[in-house]
C-alpha cells in the first residue's frame, strides 16, 4: 500500500460512516414527517437530498471495497450488506410512494428502519449475522 492510501483511508472511512449516519437521519426524519401527514418530505428537494447522500454512500463503499481489495463475492458480511441494500430501497419505496394508508406506511417505515439498523450492525461487527451473531439461532 502506498503512503497516500494510508493517509486517505481514515478520511474515506469517516466520510463513508458520516454518509451512512446522514442517510439514516434523512430517511428517519422524512419518514416521520410523512407519518405526521406533512407534505414537504414528498417534494423534490428532500427527495434529491436523500438521493445525493445515498449516491455518495454508494460511491465511498465501492471505493473502500476497491482500496481494501475486498471481493464482495467472497466476503460474507459484504454480501449481506449488498443483499439488504435493494430490500432497504424497496421498503423505502413502499413507504414513500406506494403505501397510501397510515398503518401501511408505518409498517413499511419500521421495516425499512429495521433493515437499515441491521445493515449498520453487519458493518460494525463485520459479521453477516450482525447483532444476531451471539444469538444461538
Amino acid at each position: 500500500m502506498s503512503v497516500d492510501w494510508i493517509v486517505h483511508y481514515p478520511t474515506l472511512r469517516h466520510l463513508h460512516l458520516g454518509l451512512a449516519v446522514t442517510s439514516g437521519v434523512v430517511f428517519t426524519v422524512r419518514g416521520a414527517a410523512v407519518l405526521a401527514r406533512q407534505r414537504w418530505p414528498l417534494r423534490p428537494l428532500p427527495q434529491r437530498l436523500g438521493l445525493i447522500v445515498d449516491t455518495g454512500l454508494l460511491v465511498t463503499a465501492v471505493r473502500l471495497l476497491w482500496e481494501l481489495r475486498l471481493n464482495p463475492l467472497v466476503t460474507p458480511w459484504v454480501q449481506v450488506k449488498l443483499a439488504l441494500l435493494p430490500l432497504y430501497v424497496l421498503l423505502g419505496l413502499l413507504m414513500f410512494q406506494y403505501a397510501r394508508k397510515r398503518p401501511a406506511r408505518t409498517f413499511w417505515y419500521l421495516a425499512a428502519l429495521a433493515c437499515y439498523g441491521f445493515v449498520i450492525s453487519v458493518a460494525l461487527t463485520q459479521s453477516p449475522w450482525g447483532v444476531l451473531r451471539g444469538v444461538g439461532i
